[in-house]
């Protein structure tokens, strides 16, 4: 990833460059530039704007939007505790991934590297699937199961079975879970074990693992952590409302 300027506008852009042996064949290069001239008209404020795709002599990369602050992850290993200001990052993805379910997108790879704050605190979602359907993803990539981070897969991934937008639920629920307990829901040390885990094991309710987490917050997540998909959440829109009352109930 590069920083770059628009000479056109002037303004700064992030550049992703792809490794030569990203794309299988032709035809892999030629549907995700189709998908970046669909996704590039997806414009909200929690989600990374994608520009363009380009492929040259020189190679092949793609232009976003630049976001200047942290990560989610830097946030958890970095900023103090505070309830309220935690729970607003959560809302702000609820209403990012919102639009981009509403949009026919699932993510694929929700996890907190890839929500990126600006300066000012805006959340940014990044790095979500340019395929948009789970169908399509695996179709140019076979090999996808290996590019999804474990520690944040759902169950039905691994299940093989067909993956909906609560595939993404399940993988908030997991960054969820490290914002309020502080610690990982499954502390095992191998895939399999982990593996095992996302199929059969709650983790321990958030609340008894942090005093400081609320139980109806616990609650909230271990619902996102439900192993079938069914179990979850209707939309990120209920989830995010979920949110905003454990902030009222206790103003």
């Amino acid at each position: 990833m590069y920083l770059a300027v628009d000479q056109k506008k002037g303004e700064p852009a992030a550049i992703k460059l792809f490794h030569e042996n990203f794309f299988r064949n032709r035809l892999h290069v030629r549907d995700l530039a189709k998908s970046v001239q669909k996704f590039k008209k997806f414009k909200h404020v929690n989600v990374v704007q994608i520009y363009d795709f380009y492929d040259g002599s020189e190679g092949r990369c793609m232009s976003m939007e630049y976001v200047d602050g942290p990560s989610l992850k830097w946030y958890i290993l970095n900023r103090p505790w505070n309830l309220q200001e935690r729970l607003n990052i959560c809302m702000q993805i609820c209403t990012g991934m919102q639009y981009l379910h509403e949009k026919g997108c699932i993510h694929h790879d929700f996890k907190p590297a890839n929500v990126l704050f600006t300066r000012t605190g805006t959340v940014k979602i990044a790095d979500f699937s340019l395929y948009g359907s789970s169908f399509l993803l695996e179709l140019f990539d076979p090999n996808v199961g290996e590019q999804i981070t474990p520690m944040f897969v759902a169950p039905e991934f691994i299940r093989k079975e067909k993956l909906t937008p609560a595939v993404d639920q399940y993988s908030m629920g997991i960054t969820f879970y490290m914002m309020f307990a502080e610690r990982v829901p499954f502390p095992v040390d191998n895939l399999p074990q982990l593996y095992r885990c996302h199929l059969t094991v709650m983790p321990d309710h958030p609340s008894l693992v942090n005093p400081k987490c609320p139980t109806a917050l616990g609650d909230i997540i271990m619902r996102l952590l439900q192993k079938r998909p069914e179990q979850r959440f209707t939309d990120c829109d209920e989830l995010r409302i979920a949110f905003s009352q454990i902030g009222r109930s206790r103003i």
